[in-house]
């Protein structure tokens, strides 16, 4: 088979330093070979650079569809491109919502044509149970159960639990979303931590058995609740690196910021190895609807910026290139059930990326359609040179921003 491209520098995974070599990416955008010299004619020397695999985030809400004024699926993949993700799974909660095969046929063809890295969605809990057959006919990552979802879905739950099919829990129990108005810090106690915790054990009862991963914990608790019984959890930056005292619209998340002990705590965790993995929960909304704190929606918008804040814990030593890679690019795709994703590796996808792992940067351009605001111009550790989608060159640091052909990878398993 013939070779498209061969991207030569010091050759990092999961798995640690692979040495300095060239990874070759064949003409259907998998890797054909990892060699010590190019073996195509067309050849990328990044010889004093990091090359590893691309990153995926496995929660991001690009929006589109009738919610496109805040972000769509080419601005938010763009600038997803812009920080080395090369894989985005998209969160059902958009308008309209993700609950039928109509509107997942709608955004698939929306991504299809828009995306500018490979991409995924889940699927929101159905309103009826007539409908998951159908839905499990597209090509989705999984099923994404909100906390509204705990009461008024909970019978329709209960089938969706029986597939085998990734379940991904917002770990917050109902009585939760009628908090919002109030500020952080007393968001964060009554959202406490409880709350979330407790949802983790409710499912369990629902069943024992399915396959679920929790996403964006912000307590330790929830984390020790996921680990007991087996499943897969993962943190965001913001429950990292900010606590409850960050206040006002730009710091309102769901689950909210927690108090500082809470949020020292979560980060040793972290450290100590009980996360599984990082996602960004991107969650971008217009400068107008930012400007109202009693009605202002939750989230950070930071797709193009938030890996380089989290290596920082490299810079410092406190987790190593291999364990980035791991909590950004393998672990993701194992929890995603994909095969061949997240290592550099023959049959693997050629996304890869090229990291000037010295550089230190503050965040200013993005291609998102909802500003970074200065709060989160902190300084970043790491820059991406290049990023590859199938071994084609799609970003670099100049500004080149390049379409080439995507894939959904769970169009194998439909």
């Amino acid at each position: 088979m013939s070779l498209i491209s061969s991207i030569c520098g010091m050759l990092y995974d999961s798995r640690g330093f692979l040495g300095d070599g060239c990874v070759n990416i064949n003409e259907k955008g998998f890797i054909e070979s990892v060699s010590k010299i190019p073996k195509s004619e067309k050849s990328f020397n990044f010889n004093k650079y990091i090359i590893g695999p691309g990153l995926i985030d496995l929660h991001v809400h690009l929006r589109g569809l009738d919610l496109s004024y805040k972000e769509d699926e080419e601005s938010g993949t763009k600038s997803a491109l812009q920080s080395g993700i090369t894989l985005v799974v998209d969160m059902p909660n958009t308008r309209p919502r993700l609950d039928n095969p109509k509107s997942i046929k709608l955004k698939l063809n929306s991504l299809k044509e828009k995306s500018y890295t490979d991409y995924s969605v889940y699927s929101s809990i159905p309103k009826n149970t007539s409908d998951i057959e159908e839905i499990l006919k597209l090509p989705i990552a999984g099923f994404k159960i909100y906390p509204e979802d705990l009461g008024s879905k909970i019978e329709i739950i209960k089938e969706v639990l029986k597939l085998n099919k990734l379940i991904i829990l917002h770990p917050e129990m109902p009585e939760a979303e009628r908090i919002n108005d109030e500020e952080n810090i007393s968001r964060g106690i009554l959202r406490g931590c409880n709350l979330e915790s407790a949802s983790v054990h409710y499912l369990h009862k629902v069943n024992n058995r399915a396959k679920i991963h929790v996403t964006h914990a912000s307590c330790p608790s929830t984390v020790f609740e996921a680990k007991k019984f087996g499943y897969t959890v993962d943190v965001t930056p913001h429950h990292l690196f900010y606590n409850s005292h960050n206040q006002g619209c730009y710091y309102r998340v769901n689950p909210p910021l927690r108090d500082e002990t809470t949020r020292q705590n979560l980060l040793k965790l972290f450290l100590d190895g009980y996360v599984d993995a990082l996602c960004s929960d991107h969650a971008p909304h217009s400068l107008k609807e930012k400007e109202n704190f009693k009605t202002c929606p939750s989230g950070i918008p930071w797709l193009g910026t938030w890996p380089w804040i989290i290596f920082r814990l490299v810079k410092y030593n406190l987790i190593s290139i291999q364990g980035f890679f791991y909590y950004m690019s393998y672990s993701p795709s194992i929890i995603l059930n994909l095969k061949n994703y997240g290592l550099i590796e023959k049959g693997y996808r050629g996304n890869i990326i090229a990291i000037d792992k010295d550089k230190v940067w503050r965040f200013t351009n993005t291609f998102s359609k909802a500003p970074y605001y200065g709060h989160f111009l902190e300084e970043n550790y790491g820059f991406v040179k290049s990023a590859f989608i199938g071994g084609k060159l799609v970003f670099d640091e100049n500004g080149l921003i390049e379409k080439t052909d995507t894939i959904n990878p769970f169009n194998n398993f439909s």
